[in-house]
């Protein structure tokens, strides 16, 4: 099978009037599907521009990026907007919920996004349900909810699409350390049942929760 993300090479420098700078520099490596990685690295590795171009929020320099057997860089920004939406499942830090959407809302979002209107709205909470919310809170707002209630909403969220990837920006670097080992038991279960998840983080005790570990450094792996 086709690694689910393949760098060939890449390379991404962003010009600016006081010199280049080189973000990443002739980067490669591939990520089978199934696989739980922690990529980490020192502020100003990298870390933030490799997560950007497996998300195909960029495009490198140069080199070449294959997300599930398909080169990103020979699509149109529609069909990258697409990829990302329906092929890659995001987690960020500070969770990023609609303050004025509840709960099922807030999941069902990318399901309207990819479908219009018409929702199913019983997989928004299956979804809810495998990430061990209550069903007593899907109703409720995201700002009435804990913060590690808050991330498995975000989690469930990214999941509604069923996703090839499950990209994570430090996960659990707003909540505290109890909190954060239940997310991260979670983010275990959900690699067990067969999703493909990186990490970033600067939390070596977040690293050893997955198999492998990418370190960067000045924009190199290590």
């Amino acid at each position: 099978m086709e690694p689910v993300i393949r760098f060939a090479d890449v390379s991404k420098v962003y010009p600016l009037r006081a010199g280049d700078v080189t973000a990443l520099s002739h980067v490669s490596f591939e990520v089978e599907r199934g696989e739980f990685i922690a990529i980490m690295g020192p502020s100003g590795s990298g870390k933030s521009t490799l997560l950007n171009l497996m998300g195909c929020l960029d495009t490198p320099t140069s080199g070449d990026i294959f997300i599930s057997g398909i080169r990103i860089q020979d699509m149109t920004d529609d069909e990258l907007t697409d990829l990302r939406r329906d092929r890659i499942g995001f987690i960020f830090q500070y969770f990023n919920l609609f303050p004025l959407l509840n709960i099922i809302e807030n999941v069902n979002f990318p399901q309207m996004m990819k479908a219009g209107e018409v929702v199913d709205e019983t997989k928004a909470v299956e979804v809810l349900k495998s990430v061990h919310l209550e069903e007593s809170l899907h109703t409720h707002t995201p700002l009435e909810l804990s913060g590690g209630q808050q991330q498995r909403v975000a989690i469930a969220r990214a999941l509604i699409n069923d996703p090839d990837i499950l990209l994570c920006d430090e996960p659990t670097g707003n909540l505290d350390t109890k909190t954060g080992a239940s997310i991260m038991n979670l983010m275990t279960e959900l690699n067990k049942r067969g999703s493909t998840i990186i990490i970033v983080t600067h939390d070596p005790t977040i690293a050893a929760y997955t198999q492998r570990t990418i370190r960067i450094v000045d924009g190199r792996i290590a």
